[in-house]
């Protein structure tokens, strides 16, 4: 197949990093282009796309692809530009935050009829979000698959003796409740247990000073590379994700990868994947109380640490296995490509 493929932006958060594993994956098989964003600068993963073998082009005829690849809500344009045009896959990654996007002026509703096929990551969603707007059967789930290479690699820091380290991923922001994460730390008072962001960390944000405004030693990496990703979970003891919104996301998926015991919220699918005391730790959206008394939980018992993360592991393989990520999605695609 020739493929178009449109992001809103190549930075390296979420969406689009599941969106160039993708990619990374398929150009093996098939042509893909980028659409290169002349109003935005270079972006981290611009360069990836590349090496893979991915092309980036500013101008294209969307009659000579055979089919069009739409990634997050914000597309909704482009899906209706698309429409009879070309055969458009609308990926759609937002969980309960994509009704914000759906209220604005330029958000097009018709393009749920319009998208040739939707993809959902899970069930929930069409569900519980979406549901009201999908007006025909053109939408299907494909669940996430990881992408991620798992070679061992050296610590990113040097480990204090004794140390805890909690390792908090993805783009700092109140949605993703590193304040929760701080606030549980601070509330155990134990001075091993040492907090890592690993994500991109916007300088000057209200909310970081709100973060550090709760009193406790955090450690801020800001944007990495993904080997250095890897590095970090590798070498954490565990991980933590008491999100307010999100999916069983790309962070979760990435620490169950590495047989990491993960403690998340119970916000919407993730309870699917991470089933409290089988496959990691749940605490209700917002309760850092009893977040705080998840991480005693497994900061006194390294055995039940480990075997969550070894019991984490194994559900990812069975349900979020890359193999059939890419399957998934490149049978949305050949199903409506032109023939």
């Amino acid at each position: 197949m020739r493929l178009l493929v449109h992001s809103h932006n190549y930075l390296r958060e979420g969406a689009q990093i599941i969106l160039f594993r993708l990619v990374r994956a398929l150009v093996e098989r098939h042509q893909i282009d980028m659409v290169k964003l002349v109003a935005r600068p270079d972006e981290p993963l611009i360069e990836e796309y590349e090496k893979c073998g991915a092309r980036f082009v500013t101008t294209a005829s969307m009659r000579g692809y055979d089919a069009i690849v739409c990634n997050t809500i914000t597309a909704s344009k482009l899906v209706m530009r698309a429409a009879g045009r070309c055969p458009t896959l609308w990926w759609i990654h937002e969980p309960k935050f994509g009704q914000h996007y759906m209220q604005m002026e330029n958000f097009e509703p018709a393009a749920f009829a319009r998208a040739d096929r939707i993809v959902f990551p899970t069930r929930w969603q069409a569900d519980t979000q979406y549901k009201s707007r999908l007006e025909r059967d053109n939408w299907t789930v494909v669940p996430y698959g990881i992408g991620m290479d798992l070679s061992p690699r050296p610590a990113p820091f040097e480990r204090e003796p004794g140390r805890f380290y909690l390792l908090h991923l993805g783009r700092v922001d109140r949605r993703k409740g590193q304040d929760l994460s701080a606030r549980a730390i601070r509330h155990l008072g134990n001075p091993n247990i040492q907090l890592v962001c690993v994500g991109n960390c916007p300088a000057d944000d209200p909310y970081v000073d709100k973060i550090n405004a709760i009193g406790i030693d955090i450690r801020y990496t800001g944007n990495v590379g993904e080997e250095e990703v890897a590095a970090w979970i590798q070498h954490c003891d565990a991980m933590i994700f008491p999100t307010r919104d999100d999916l069983i996301t790309l962070a979760i998926l990435e620490g169950l990868s590495f047989g990491k015991c993960v403690l998340a919220s119970n916000f919407g699918p993730i309870p699917e994947t991470i089933r409290h005391g089988e496959t990691g730790l749940l605490s209700p959206v917002g309760d850092w109380q009893t977040l705080a008394g998840n991480i005693r939980m497994i900061y006194e018992d390294r055995d039940l640490m480990a075997k969550l993360g070894e019991r984490g592991r194994i559900i990812l393989e069975r349900k979020h296995s890359f193999a059939a990520h890419v399957a998934g999605m490149e049978k949305a695609l050949t199903s409506i490509a032109r023939r």
